[in-house]
């Protein structure tokens, strides 16, 4: 993908991102690009002053937040607040592009200043959950296991009494909400604050840098601001804060579209790395997440509640492996920070199917995540492949958001537990279709991986497509397909495979010799990050799909 801002951001800070160390605080300069009916449009925070100034008589207020402290005195809260909402268009106001992207990185916590609607609203359009915390005793709620918690530092408009606006309320910050100030402190011992729409002028930005600094002085971790345009005397200022700046290109006027695109990479970037960042326990996910991104991988994503996943490990992962497919849960995937949020993410985007029983808060965001990825355009342009997705549900499909579209299916989940073997084979019928209209691309790709300089992805795209055919190929070695897994957990391993084709003839020995050592190839690409040239790739490829093609389909 053609990258247009992500080489501004410093490498560290990058890593921190694909890390999960991210603490995003947004200010009120996100706001400046919200949807509005024409002829309205927000205020900076000057204009902001101007508009409460003209109601005050005989006085000339220093700045914007003399102007709120003034009017909130001259006429007291409750009209301040009713005035914030107008001039605000709290009402009108929708979130812009920038908004969009911005909920669209999987941040497990956001902070903002901000006292409008505009980032719930557009956490509530997408698919992630979001948990709004605006007072101090919501810090102990769990609230957002599958979502984003947004921490309301200043409160909102919906919470008068909680709202920091005037210099009384800034003032008095630190001492009337103490546990709001020692979590902001305690997240930034591990994170790396990153402000998006804050200027040096903003009494928000002061005070939020003042408490990190104030908490833990030196040892503070670097703070970044990113910023559009700024000029080389605003860089200087806030370096000399200890914020570095992320400088966009292009005109202020453009600003929420910068952000836009600025996020969108920042969230191809993470999706793109945070798996090879993570530590893949099962042995066939991690060949398959180590293929380049552009190519099918045989991944089936089963995304089941907790209570219910060993049933799926013993009755149904076998005939799904038998298929061809290889299954892959959260659980098998421990990301960095255990970022929850960016490990689902980066895992429906890579595979081919996703089996969900939507049952919990977790596994119907991670539905809504899937459906939502369709035919969805990437950053760089083009679209990314149909993810199938197969619905366990004893709802009919009617009940269930957005189903009844191409490419979903839906099965009862009743018979997993009354009947495991008749479940198995109905969800089997339906991966089969599935594995049948994803193989003749499955076939390709390792001469696609080879053309791109891929070699190391194509060996083992070829080996995988050979394992896959020798499942197809190869009798059962009992009469029934449950006694052809006699322990449930595992299916024949390659090698057993081999040796079984090997038996039948089906591979001479002369071949299997040098499968073998095309199996350790691809073991050492795998486990060690080893090199390969492209002819010594070339070779292994072509041999492999010469074996492969010589072999019988399965019935």
């Amino acid at each position: 993908m053609t990258t247009k801002y992500l080489n501004l951001f410093p490498r560290p800070l990058l890593d921190d991102l694909v890390a999960g160390r991210w603490l995003p605080v947004v200010g009120a300069g996100m706001s400046l690009n919200a949807n509005l009916p024409p002829g309205k449009a927000m205020p900076l925070w000057p204009k902001l002053g101007e508009s409460l100034s003209e109601d005050l008589i005989d006085f000339s207020p220093t700045g914007t937040l003399d102007a709120i402290s003034a009017f909130q005195h001259e006429f007291g809260r409750s009209r301040l607040i009713e005035r914030l909402i107008d001039i605000l268009h709290v009402k009108d106001a929708q979130p812009g592009p920038s908004h969009s992207a911005f909920c669209e990185l999987p941040f497990d916590i956001a902070c903002t200043t901000n006292f409008d609607f505009l980032l719930e609203r557009q956490y509530e359009r997408g698919p992630r959950y979001v948990y709004t915390v605006v007072d101090e005793e919501q810090l102990s709620i769990n609230g957002a296991p599958a979502g984003t918690l947004l921490l309301k530092l200043h409160g909102d408009l919906r919470h008068p009494s909680r709202l920091v606006v005037t210099e009384e309320d800034y003032d008095a910050f630190l001492t009337k909400y103490p546990l709001i100030a020692t979590y902001l402190a305690n997240l930034l011992i591990t994170k790396t604050a990153v402000f998006v729409g804050y200027s040096l002028d903003d009494p928000d930005f002061r005070q939020i840098w003042n408490i990190v600094t104030s908490r833990l002085g030196r040892t503070r971790r670097m703070a970044y601001a990113i910023m559009v345009d700024a000029g080389p005397s605003e860089i200087a200022r806030y370096e000399r804060r200890g914020v570095k700046v992320v400088n966009l290109p292009g005109p202020k006027s453009r600003y929420g579209e910068i952000l836009a695109g600025a996020f969108s990479e920042l969230h191809a970037h993470w999706r793109d790395n945070v798996l090879s960042a993570s530590k893949v326990t099962e042995e066939e996910p991690l060949r398959e997440l180590l293929l380049p991104r552009d190519t099918q991988t045989r991944l089936c994503f089963f995304s089941i509640a907790l209570d219910r996943l060993s049933l799926y490990r013993s009755e149904v992962f076998p005939y799904v492996q038998a298929l061809g497919l290889v299954p892959v849960t959260a659980d098998d995937v421990i990301s960095p920070g255990d970022n929850f949020n960016a490990k689902i993410d980066a895992l429906i985007d890579r595979s081919a199917v996703m089996v969900v029983e939507p049952t919990t808060q977790h596994t119907r965001a991670e539905l809504r995540m899937a459906l939502g990825r369709r035919g969805r355009a990437e950053p760089g342009g083009g679209l990314r492949p149909q993810m199938r997705t197969i619905i366990v549900s004893n709802d009919p499909p009617v009940a269930l958001e957005d189903i009844l579209v191409p490419g979903v299916f839906h099965i009862a989940a009743d018979s997993l537990t009354d009947d495991p073997s008749r479940f198995a084979s109905e969800l089997s019928a339906v991966l089969s279709i599935i594995a049948h209209d994803l193989g003749l691309g499955w076939e390709q790709e390792p001469q696609r991986l080879l053309m791109q300089g891929e070699g190391r992805a194509a060996v083992i795209s070829a080996m995988t497509l050979l394992e896959a055919r020798l499942r197809e190929t190869l009798p059962p070695r009992a009469s029934t397909l449950e006694s052809r897994f006699p322990t449930k957990h595992r299916v024949e391993s390659l090698r057993a495979l081999l040796d079984q084709a090997t038996a039948l003839e089906l591979i001479s020995l002369k071949q299997r010799k040098r499968l073998d050592s095309w199996m350790k190839l691809r073991n050492e690409i795998v486990h060690t990050g080893m090199i390969v040239t492209q002819a010594r790739a070339r070779d292994a490829v072509n041999g492999i799909m010469e074996v492969f093609r010589g072999l019988p389909p399965g019935p």
